[in-house]
């Protein structure tokens, strides 16, 4: 791995390790809604990232020629963040996760033809170790075809978003990423739980001011990371580490157990990941 890629490694590995601790802290949160959840997150997300903006000085709207990639990040990334709500909240957290680390493979494919950016023939096989360790984990589950839906629907606009955020480079500011994500998501969430309200109760408030700012944190890193990237794809690799955080919260913190085979498949999906980083 080239030292110049390692910051953009850096920052995906620490937007990982924060998007599962919001995952745990949805788990903590089954009577509500997901989009309620998603609701109160983007309004925290919002009014943090738009302080931040005043303070660094930088106008929210970005740049014209931006804007249209900008606008198309924000639409990806709310429904694959729905879609990835729904999934967690419906399926135990390390299959859940699993299914939507197929993302890295369409931020690949699309990358071809939106970035222009050839994926060589190594990567190929180094995405399909990790698909094959994806598969063995995901069939020895046994989960519904719902659920199933969901994670590869999260997965395939997660990817998509991805790219939009490559395509921005650092020609933005990542604050103003993580605006137009937010602007989009908010309205968007409001309507929806406006037909479908519960109130918060006790801790529950907790967990949703944690959700707020853990998913902030790893909007910062993520952005970071793609905007100062050179290869997608080869950065998008990193992001399967996030099913061993999946394995190791779900198995602490809910008492999820997974079969040996599945960890098998993990391992796959490791090495794969350690070829593509390393040969980027």
């Amino acid at each position: 791995m080239k030292n110049s890629a390692l910051p953009a490694v850096f920052y995906l590995l620490a937007s990982t390790l924060l998007f599962a601790l919001v995952n745990v802290c949805l788990k903590n949160l089954p009577d509500l809604p997901a989009v309620e959840i998603i609701l109160f997150r983007s309004v925290i997300s919002l009014l943090l990232t738009l302080a931040m903006l005043r303070q660094a000085r930088t106008s929210a709207w970005g740049h014209a020629p931006q804007r249209a990639d900008l606008v198309w990040r924000g639409i990806l990334g709310t429904v694959a963040l729905i879609l990835g709500f729904l999934t967690i909240k419906q399926l135990p957290l390390a299959p859940a996760v699993t299914l939507q680390y197929l993302g890295p493979i369409f931020t690949a494919v699309a990358g071809i033809w939106l970035l222009g950016q050839p994926v060589r023939k190594w990567q190929w096989l180094f995405f399909a170790i990790s698909l094959g360790g994806v598969v063995v984990s995901q069939g020895v589950s046994g989960l519904g075809w719902a659920g199933v839906a969901l994670g590869l629907g999260a997965a395939a606009t997660s990817g998509l978003s991805y790219v939009f955020n490559s395509r921005v480079g650092q020609k933005e500011h990542p604050l103003v990423v993580i605006f137009y994500f937010q602007l989009i998501t908010l309205p968007v969430a409001g309507l929806w739980t406006a037909f479908d309200w519960h109130q918060p109760q006790g801790l529950e408030w907790v967990w949703l001011a944690a959700v707020g700012l853990l998913t902030q944190a790893a909007l910062w890193c993520v952005t970071q990371s793609y905007q100062r990237g050179k290869q997608a794809a080869g950065i998008a690799a990193l992001d399967y580490l996030g099913l061993v955080y999946a394995a190791a919260f779900g198995y602490w913190f809910f008492d999820e157990k997974i079969k040996p085979l599945a960890y098998g498949g993990m391992a796959v999906v490791l090495l794969g990941v350690a070829l593509n980083a390393w040969y980027t």
